[in-house]
């Protein structure tokens, strides 16, 4: 498979990777135009060949990732290589089209989500109310199987009730995705992850289930509450679940 069509693969699939470019080499085993395809753990998808500079490629990739900027590093002396960080467009799916859905999907849209917003229930899903959204006025579980979720989805999840809760999460948690949140207290999260427990859901899926929801800001109204909401999708976008968890559990630590 050629470069070309790689890269189209792994975009369409959502995931975060690297194209490096030998930008410039005075290095004859190194030539200049050399590419390679690295994902976010260090695994080459496309070589370049030269199993000593790929190893080098992955090493100085994995630190591209972490600092989330695309880069030119000097791989060796006289080796220039840009490394382009291809980052899809990351997608929220919000479950649920009640009154924090709209402030939600208002400040995640700012936030540069595309958003878009599930209900079974005409008069709360419908554009008026989600301006600049794309709104789905159907079934939970047919609408999210038309979604083409993957890993630059995120999806929230703050139905109405326990049951379309475990439906749609039930749904979600069979694709990979780059984050998924369930609003609800203690005792009904703690309910609705028991019941797909006993369906068969990997236990270490529903662990990446982000709940309770939202960084603890002490958030109480529906827009204090998507404020929180907001925060904790930009830290998953731009530095990854292990701080975005580190971070609710410093602030939870301060109380």
């Amino acid at each position: 498979m050629s470069i070309i069509h790689k890269t189209v693969e792994l975009l369409a699939s959502g995931q975060t990777f690297c194209l490096a470019t030998v930008a410039a080499s005075g290095d004859g085993a190194v030539p200049a135009g050399l590419k390679a395809l690295i994902r976010e753990d260090g695994s080459l998808d496309q070589a370049t060949g030269n199993s000593a500079f790929d190893a080098l490629l992955s090493g100085t990739a994995l630190e591209v990732f972490a600092s989330r900027k695309r880069q030119t590093r000097e791989v060796l002396p006289g080796v220039l290589v840009y490394f382009d960080l291809l980052v899809q467009k990351t997608r929220l799916i919000v479950c649920g089209a009640g009154h924090i859905a709209i402030p939600l999907a208002r400040f995640s849209r700012d936030a540069g989500f595309d958003v878009t917003v599930i209900d079974d229930r005409e008069d709360f899903a419908s554009p008026e109310r989600f301006p600049n959204c794309d709104v789905v006025a159907r079934d939970f579980i047919p609408a999210l199987r038309d979604c083409a979720i993957n890993r630059a989805t995120f999806a929230v999840v703050i139905t109405r009730g326990h049951e379309h809760d475990a439906e749609c999460l039930a749904e979600i948690l069979k694709h990979e995705t780059g984050y998924v949140g369930l609003i609800g207290s203690r005792r009904r999260v703690g309910f609705v992850l028991e019941m797909l427990a006993r369906q068969g859901i990997d236990r270490s899926r529903l662990d990446e289930v982000f709940t309770p929801i939202g960084i603890p800001i002490g958030a109480e109204s529906p827009e204090e509450i998507a404020i929180s909401i907001v925060a904790e999708l930009i830290c998953m976008r731009r530095k990854g679940p292990h701080q975005a968890r580190a971070l609710k559990d410093s602030i939870r630590g301060l109380k």
